[in-house]
Parts: C-alpha cells; structure tokens; sequence
C-alpha cells in the first residue's frame, strides 16, 4: 500500500521473491550477497570475504546434498568475489609497504 492504495502486481513481485528465495540455499544467499560486498571490504580488512568463501563451500555443499535446491552460480559468485577482496587485502598490504 502507497498512500492508501494497493500497488497492481505487489502480490504477484511478493510471490516471486518468495519463491526465488525457496528455491535456493541460504548459504549460497549470502554468500552471493558477501561476494558483491567482499572486494570493497578487501580494501580495507579481510573478515567478510573469508566469510564469503567459507559460505560459498558450505552453499555448493549443501546444493549437493539436497539436489532439488539452486544457487550454484550464488555460490560461485560468492567465492570469486571472496578470492579478489583477499587479493586486493594483501596486494595494497604489500604495496603499502
């Protein structure tokens, strides 16, 4: 509801959104969601893209054992996204000096 009326579709979106999210592991959820944010914490530490590694193994993991889940690609987004935030951490460590 915008200003007192109902939006066409809101409905339909909510459904959607709910079955994307049940379809898929939910640690390949946030793994892919700490996979876009690890190379911009690489800049400064390290803590979320070890996270997001570490859940994207657990996320292909668990889609494995539970074949009728998705989220591969989640995962794989959250592993990338976790190698380049380490990478860019210890490359600007040893460039700093």
């Amino acid at each position: 509801m915008l200003f007192g009326r109902d939006m066409p579709g809101k409905a339909q979106r909510a459904q959607w959104g709910r079955e994307f999210v049940e379809a898929r592991s939910p640690y390949a959820l946030v793994a892919g969601m700490l996979g876009i944010a690890a190379p911009i914490d690489g800049l400064i530490f390290v803590p979320l893209s070890l996270a997001a590694i570490v859940l994207a193994v657990l996320g292909w993991r668990h889609i494995d054992r539970n074949p009728g889940l998705l989220g591969k690609r989640l995962c794989v987004l959250g592993a990338v996204g976790g190698v380049i935030g380490c990478a860019l951490f210890v490359g600007l460590r040893v460039w700093d000096g």
